[in-house]
């Protein structure tokens, strides 16, 4: 996939192919990638996008092939020694390439003398990154300590500190809320500006943020499957957005009998009667200390309700959820769960609610079947039943094929659906989602609502998730938005976006998160990552 005539390549693969083990991590790519643009990968988790980005940052061997990068070959020692301090690489997840105990000044100090900067350039440069980031007032803060997005940021002030000429970033922005994500986005942006010959490659799971760079690689098992402007892949495909038209380049045998989600309306007719009520929440209060991580929260969900839970990195999400569950005690307010007093010691309450946390929290050492097998006990359930209720989780979670398999040796969808398989495994009313589908490709995260919607709407089950992606958050029957502990504003996705007069819901969202925290608006969603014009 050669460049046009005159257009000199950052970055050029020529038959590269990566293997780990049994695994083909890149089979046979062939890629050029042009200087001064903004590149994205697309594709799902473990499709080869962080190999091929270690293999262009110089980070890994090259097994196979040929990987030229600002005009050499990154498999003699002499031109990765002569490139590297040239390239910036920051890697996949929150803060990867930071020292957690360090503070925010000692970790820019470190990189600053990694590259050879004096005392004054290190000052100099240091307070120019974190003011602009908005990390200036947080320079004691040790970034073990940072929220998501203030991680990212203090990564991404690191890498940038020697001035590099291709800057690589492997999915910067998963698990960062949107806000975080546009100002993000806002730096990368007038840094380009200010260095418009600096070549950028990035890696992203969210595709209304790869909607917006110069030029994309769609990639699936370790292949390529398209390149070209966001704008001639969706022509090339007949869709009007990204994420349809990735969909529409898998193999036909992939996307067969994919189809979009479709959510029924909500029968509200019984909103108000008590008895239809799944969660209740009256001034749910969180100290740990002086700090307070959730500040009088309150709200109600009716059984069969899909309410989604949005909020800024590090505002009490995860917290609220577990004290819905009994995993951690209120500090001041009253939860109830289907008309009982959240108690800890209370399990037959308990019992009726699956959670499935943000972490992976499978035990990798058994099978699938072993996991369920296992829950299913934990919670309960009589032992003559436990057979035919882990066959039926094995069914309807379309796991069959993969009952004697390692959990970490499934693909990231699968792992996802097993994961929910196992909170339903006891048949509870309640699922608590937390954030369960970060990471996961569009066909799959599609496959996993679809799940989500026939057990909210068939079996009435009430579904309460957290989610960074908008476009989740829309299909939910109710949002609530929270911010520092607070909920900002809770009614359906399109209330929401009417009260704020926005055009979309990312849009609202921010516009919400930016009043509550007393800052001046981003740029424009629709300039944040606009790509510098070229002539």
């Amino acid at each position: 996939m050669s460049l046009p005539g005159g257009v000199a390549p950052v970055a050029r693969l020529r038959g590269v192919g990566q293997r780990y083990g049994r695994t083909v991590a890149l089979a046979d790519i062939d890629l050029e990638v042009a200087a001064g643009r903004m590149v994205g990968l697309i594709g799902p988790d473990g499709v080869g996008k962080s190999s091929l980005l270690a293999l262009v940052a110089g980070a890994r061997a090259v097994q196979q092939g040929t990987v030229e990068v600002l005009g050499g070959d990154m498999s003699q020692s002499r031109h990765r020694a002569r490139v590297c301090p040239r390239i910036a690489y920051m890697p996949q997840g929150l803060g990867k390439n930071l020292y957690p105990t360090l503070s925010v000044e000692e970790n820019l100090q470190f990189f600053g003398r990694l590259f050879g900067h004096d005392a004054a350039e290190r000052r100099r440069r240091i307070d120019e990154l974190t003011r602009s980031t908005g990390l200036y007032p947080f320079m004691a803060r040790p970034a073990g300590k940072l929220s998501g997005g203030m991680k990212q940021k203090l990564a991404l002030c690191c890498a940038l500190i020697h001035d590099p000429d291709l800057l690589i970033l492997d999915e910067p922005t998963t698990g960062v809320d949107p806000l975080a994500r546009a100002q993000f986005w806002d730096l990368i942006g007038r840094i380009r500006a200010a260095r418009p010959g600096m070549s950028v490659i990035v890696a992203t799971a969210y595709m209304e943020e790869a909607q917006r760079f110069e030029w994309l690689v769609a990639m699936d098992e370790g292949r390529i499957l398209a390149t070209g402007t966001p704008a001639e892949l969706m022509a090339r495909t007949g869709h009007d957005a990204l994420e349809q038209a990735f969909v529409a380049l898998l193999p036909e045998a992939k996307r067969r009998g994919h189809q979009a989600v479709q959510i029924p309306p909500l029968d509200r007719s019984q909103a108000d009667d008590a008895a239809n009520v799944a969660i209740e929440a009256r001034d749910l209060t969180m100290r740990f200390g002086d700090f307070v991580a959730v500040d009088h929260v309150s709200f109600r969900i009716q059984r069969g309700e899909i309410f989604g839970f949005l909020g800024s990195n590090g505002c009490g999400k995860s917290t609220t959820m577990k004290m819905l569950t009994g995993l951690l005690p209120a500090s001041e307010g009253q939860a109830w769960l289907f008309g009982q007093p959240v108690d800890p010691k209370d399990m037959a309450t308990r019992q009726r609610v699956g959670y499935m946390s943000q972490a992976f929290s499978l035990y990798s050492e058994l099978s699938v079947e072993q996991n369920l097998v296992l829950h299913a006990r934990l919670f309960h359930v009589p032992e003559a039943e436990v057979p035919a209720r882990v066959t039926a989780m094995l069914e309807r979670f379309d796991l069959q094929a993969a009952r004697s398999a390692l959990p970490m040796k499934l693909p990231l969808g699968m792992r996802q659906r097993l994961s929910l398989a196992v909170a339903m495994v006891h048949q509870p009313e309640l699922l608590i989602l937390d954030e369960p589908t970060s990471g996961v490709d569009p066909m799959a995260r599609d496959n996993f609502w679809r799940l989500m919607v026939e057990l909210a709407r068939r079996d009435k089950v009430t579904i309460f998730i957290s989610t960074h992606f908008m476009n989740e958050a829309e299909r939910c029957d109710r949002i609530s938005l929270m911010h520092a502990g607070r909920v900002l504003e809770s009614a359906a996705p399109q209330d929401i976006m009417a009260k704020r007069g926005a055009a979309t819901l990312e849009e609202a969202f921010i516009g919400y998160l930016e009043d509550a925290a007393g800052i001046a608006p981003a740029l424009s969603l629709i300039h944040i990552s606009e790509p510098t014009r070229r002539t």
